[in-house]
């Protein structure tokens, strides 16, 4: 019997091309180093990972192994996406200066986002430290990329605030509409920016808004290693002017936002990781109102708090 398994296992190897080495059967692990690269989002990962999407591989070095992957709980990841969020764009063949902002509320489930051409910023420059939480939106130049083919684009978020409790301010002062007061949730300012009119009125060259409720995270099993993580919302657009996306006046966007996420740990803290390779892509797609369906290539969030 022991020549037979022995038989058994020298031809499974040979026919498949596979050796006993420990290097295989431990898996691989990346080090320090290389997860912080993976984690790392700039405009120059699109060098690479444009080869990588064209040519149908990806570069394990900016796969997370299970070795390295990491669950954290739900609670720490609502606490970290919890707050106001200062956005900016990068690339798209301009610079773009655009009145940028993300207010979450993971208590009530609801957030709301605004984006606004009026020469104007709401929210200060931050002060960012190496703990400061960002969550990075990486699209880049290959079929499919939206706005353009040619320059990659690049939206960052770095948390601002761990709490909401000046959203009213906020967006009055972004908006310019007397809406609110300091106890309204943000679907009770979003129904009433809505009712303002504002979405209509054409208060900057380009402008848009979105309201996401309810935002879901859970954990996704996988067949080897840690879960990874999903994070999901449904979704309401509205806006007009010089945008991307070609709003209709007066008619919402209805749509869904999801993404899977792998955990990983590298020098600056945790961080969760959607790229090829790694969980899901960030998805949007709208199901009522355009048509309109667009993947980020990669999307990272972290540090955790």
């Amino acid at each position: 019997m022991k020549i037979h398994r022995l038989f058994a296992q020298m031809t499974i190897c040979c026919v498949f091309g596979l050796t006993q080495s420990a290097a295989y059967s431990q898996g691989r692990t990346l080090t320090a180093t290389q997860l912080d690269s993976v984690v790392k989002t700039d405009l120059d990962s699109c060098t690479q990972q444009t080869t990588a999407l064209k040519s149908g591989r990806t570069d394990p070095e900016t796969i997370i192994p299970s070795s390295n992957a990491r669950t954290f709980p739900t609670s720490r990841i609502a606490k970290t996406l919890n707050g106001v969020w200062r956005g900016r764009v990068l690339g798209d063949d301009k610079d773009v200066s655009v009145d940028y902002f993300w207010i979450i509320d993971t208590k009530r489930n609801e957030a709301i986002i605004v984006a606004q051409r009026t020469g104007k910023s709401t929210l200060p420059e931050p002060v960012v430290a190496e703990t400061t939480p960002k969550l990075t939106f990486l699209m880049c130049a290959h079929e499919g990329y939206i706005p353009s083919k040619d320059t990659p684009q690049l939206h960052e978020f770095v948390k601002v605030d761990n709490s909401i409790a000046d959203a009213t301010k906020i967006l009055r002062e972004a908006t310019g509409k007397k809406i609110g007061n300091t106890k309204s949730t943000l679907s009770q300012l979003w129904r009433e920016l809505v009712a303002t009119g504002y979405f209509t009125s054409m208060p900057a060259v380009a402008y848009a808004g979105g309201f996401f409720r309810p935002l879901r995270i859970l954990p996704v099993e996988n067949a080897i290693g840690p879960a990874s993580m999903s994070l999901k919302w449904d979704a309401v657009y509205r806006g007009g002017g010089a945008t991307s996306i070609k709003f209709k006046e007066g008619v919402p966007i209805i749509g869904v936002e999801h993404v899977e996420f792998v955990g990983t740990s590298a020098t600056r803290g945790d961080f969760l990781v959607s790229s090829p390779g790694n969980g899901k892509l960030w998805k949007v797609e709208a199901r009522i109102g355009a048509s309109y369906d667009l993947a980020f290539d990669k999307v990272t969030l972290g540090p955790l708090q």
